[in-house]
């Protein structure tokens, strides 16, 4: 008999490309390593659809890429401790940070930046609160049986990674 692999997968299947996606509400920019050398044209697609979006939300990483396209500057935003020095070089005109668990559209802006995944997370959540209510963001979290974290400034992990306060 042979070896069987126990090795499984989702699939995210794309139904648009950059260029035929629609009119959007809500743009979601996860991090990971995709964002160190990204394509540029994913860059301009955020820089392009920005002004049209409700909310622009990044996790992780992620706040790099908004940070490349320009549109965290003058803004407050936070990203992943381990990965922080290397993600601020990319936007010098943001104000970043450091023991921020998430950043929620402050100053009137419709951007939510994240920590790391799990800050993400949260950062979810609590825009689903903020746009929904609090009974609908907590039937969520109780149903993915995961505890919230509410204090978008504790951050343990920017003491962690030894990051300036603010």
């Amino acid at each position: 008999m042979g070896k069987k692999s126990s090795r499984f997968a989702q699939s995210i299947v794309p139904t648009h490309t950059l260029e035929t996606a629609p009119p959007l509400d809500v743009l979601l920019v996860p991090g990971g390593l995709g964002t160190r050398n990204p394509d540029p044209a994913i860059v301009e697609f955020i820089r392009d659809r920005y002004p049209s979006l409700k909310y622009l939300i990044s996790v992780c990483t992620g706040a790099g890429l908004l940070a490349r396209a320009g549109v965290l500057d003058n803004k407050k935003a936070t990203t992943n401790k381990k990965a922080w020095y290397d993600t601020i070089q990319l936007g010098p005109k943001v104000k970043w940070i450091s023991h921020a668990r998430w950043v929620e559209g402050v100053d009137g802006s419709n951007i939510w930046t994240s920590s790391g995944v799990s800050a993400g997370i949260d950062v979810i959540l609590a825009w689903v609160q903020h746009v929904f209510g609090e009974e609908i963001a907590k039937n969520i979290a109780t149903g993915i049986e995961y505890e919230r974290h509410m204090d978008s400034t504790n951050d343990p992990f920017a003491d962690i990674y030894s990051l300036p306060p603010p």
